[in-house]
C-alpha cells in the first residue's frame, strides 16, 4: 500500500509539473503544445486554419518600470477582456491559446463553426477592425495610460498532405506574427517620421510636478516633464520617450525638452529648483557638454545652483564611468545632482557614496503602501541616516494617499512629491500650489 501511494504522489507530481508547462497559471489558457492534437484534428477536417494574434506591445516598458507582477495584472485582464468580446459576439467563436507559457501573445484559433472567411485578405480586415477595438480598451486603462498599443495579426494555412500536420499548424501562427511586426515597422517609421516633424517645430509641452516640504507645505522645487503634441498618439511622456529611443531620436528629442523646459521655468520663481532628467543619450551629447548648457540657463535667469539634474539608479549602474566625469563636471559648474528611482534594487549604497548626490529621490514602488508595509519603514529609517550622514536630502515620489503622505512624515523624509499634492501641471499654474496643506 505504501508503495502504491508513493507511486500515486510521483505520478501526480509529474502531471502537476507537465500541467504548468503545458498551461499558463495566471491566464488558465492552454499553450499550442497542450491542444497540438485538436489543431491537427481540426485542420484535416475542415481543410484549413484561421488564426488571430493579439499583440499589445509595450510602449512605457512596462515590466521593467513597474515590475513583472503589474505586467502579469494587465495580460490577465487583457485575455479577460477578450473572453468578453467573445461572449459578446464581437470576436469570432474560437479556441484562446498562448504559444508558451507566460507569454503576452494570445492566440485564437478561429471555430469551424465561426464563418471565418475563406479569403485571407477579408480575414486580414477583420484584424484590422479588432485592432481598433483593442486599442481603445487599452486606452481605457486608467492605470496604465498610454503605455501599450495593440497590434491585431492574421494568419490563415490549408491543409497539404504532403506536410506535416504540426508544422503546417506553426506556419500558420507564424504567418499571423509576421503581419504584426510589419505592422509594428510601418508604424515605427510612420511614428519616426511624425516625431522628427514634432523635434523640428519644437511641439513639445513642458509640464511641471511640484516638490514639497513635508513639514511646511512650501514648495522648494518642481520636476521637468515633458509630453508629445497634444492629440498625437504619443502625447504620453512614456510613449513620447519610448518611441524616441526607438527611432534613434531620444537626443534631439531631449534637447528640446530642455530648452522648453528651461524657457518656461524662468517665468516660475528663480529661487526655485528645477529638477532635469539627464538620461545617457544627454550624457553623450556634445551639445548639452558644452558651454551652451550653462549660458542658456544663465541667460534665462536660473542658477545653475538651483538647476538640479537627474540621473535614476540603473542608468548609472550600466554608464558608471560615462556618469562619473559629467557629474562631476557639472558639479564644479554649480549644478545640483539627484539620484532618481532609489529603492528599486538597482545600485548598492557604495554607488550613491561615489556620486555623493545632494538628493535621493526614492521611487513611487516603494513609497507605495508604506504605511502598510513595517519593512519599508525600517528600510527608509536607515536609508535617511545614511543620506544625513552625506548630508543629502530625501524626497519621496509617487505619494497618492493621505496614510502614505503621514508615514513618510512620521519617519522624517523632508521632501515629497505625487498625485496627493499636486499633479503635472504647465508653468502657468504653478504659482497656484506655492504651499499646500500638508
Amino acid at each position: 500500500m505504501k508503495r502504491g501511494a508513493s507511486e500515486l504522489v510521483a505520478i501526480r507530481g509529474k502531471w502537476q509539473k507537465e500541467r504548468t508547462r503545458l498551461y499558463d497559471r495566471d491566464t488558465g489558457l492552454p499553450t499550442v503544445a497542450a491542444v497540438m492534437d485538436e489543431l491537427t484534428s481540426q485542420l484535416r477536417e475542415t481543410g484549413g486554419l484561421s488564426v488571430l494574434s493579439f499583440c499589445p506591445g509595450s510602449e512605457g516598458r512596462v515590466e521593467e518600470v513597474w515590475g513583472w507582477q503589474a505586467y502579469d495584472d494587465l495580460m490577465l485582464d487583457f485575455v479577460r477582456r477578450l473572453k468578453a468580446f467573445q461572449a459578446d459576439g464581437i470576436l469570432p467563436s474560437g479556441m484562446f491559446c498562448l504559444p508558451h507559457v507566460s507569454s503576452d501573445e494570445v492566440l485564437l484559433v478561429l471555430a469551424p463553426d465561426s464563418g471565418p472567411p475563406q479569403a485571407l485578405g477579408a480575414l486580414e480586415q477583420k484584424a484590422i477592425e479588432l485592432d481598433q477595438l483593442i486599442r481603445g480598451y487599452l486606452a481605457l486603462r486608467a492605470d496604465l495610460p498610454g503605455r501599450f498599443r495593440s497590434f491585431v495579426g492574421a494568419g490563415r494555412v490549408l491543409f497539404d498532405l504532403r506536410r506535416r500536420p504540426e508544422r503546417l499548424v506553426y506556419r500558420g501562427i507564424q504567418e499571423a506574427r509576421d503581419r504584426v511586426t510589419r505592422q509594428t515597422v510601418r508604424a515605427e517609421i510612420r511614428g519616426g517620421s511624425l516625431l522628427q516633424e514634432a523635434i523640428n517645430r519644437r511641439d513639445v509641452q513642458a509640464m511641471f510636478q511640484p516638490v514639497f516640504d513635508l513639514v511646511t507645505g512650501n514648495m522648494i522645487g518642481m520636476e521637468a516633464l515633458s509630453r508629445g503634441p497634444k492629440g498625437s498618439e504619443f502625447e504620453s511622456g512614456e510613449t513620447l520617450f519610448s518611441l524616441a529611443a526607438r527611432t534613434e531620436l531620444l537626443g534631439p528629442l531631449e534637447r528640446v525638452c530642455r530648452e522648453i523646459s528651461i524657457e518656461a521655468a524662468a517665468h516660475s520663481d528663480s529661487g526655485r529648483k528645477l529638477f532635469l532628467n539627464l538620461s545617457p543619450a544627454a550624457a553623450s551629447d556634445p551639445e548639452f557638454l558644452s558651454p551652451r548648457f550653462y549660458q542658456r540657463v544663465q541667460a534665462h535667469g536660473l542658477k545653475p545652483e538651483n538647476v538640479v539634474l537627474e540621473i535614476t539608479e540603473r542608468t548609472y549602474v550600466v554608464y558608471e564611468s560615462l556618469f562619473l566625469e559629467v557629474l562631476s563636471r557639472f558639479r564644479e559648474q554649480g549644478f545640483g545632482i539627484a539620484v532618481d528611482d532609489v529603492g528599486t534594487g538597482y545600485s548598492s549604497l557604495s554607488s550613491l557614496a561615489e556620486i555623493e548626490p545632494d538628493y535621493l529621490k526614492i521611487d513611487n514602488v516603494f513609497v507605495r503602501e508604506i504605511d502598510q508595509r513595517k519593512v519599508k519603514q525600517d528600510l527608509l529609517e536607515a536609508l535617511l541616516i545614511f543620506a544625513r550622514k552625506m548630508k543629502t536630502q530625501v524626497i519621496a515620489e509617487g505619494i497618492e494617499r493621505p496614510e502614505e503622505l503621514k508615514a513618510l512624515q512620521a519617519i522624517g523624509v523632508e521632501y515629497g512629491q505625487g498625485f496627493l499634492l499636486a499633479k503635472p501641471m504647465p508653468i502657468e499654474e504653478i504659482d497656484r500650489y506655492s504651499r499646500v496643506r500638508v
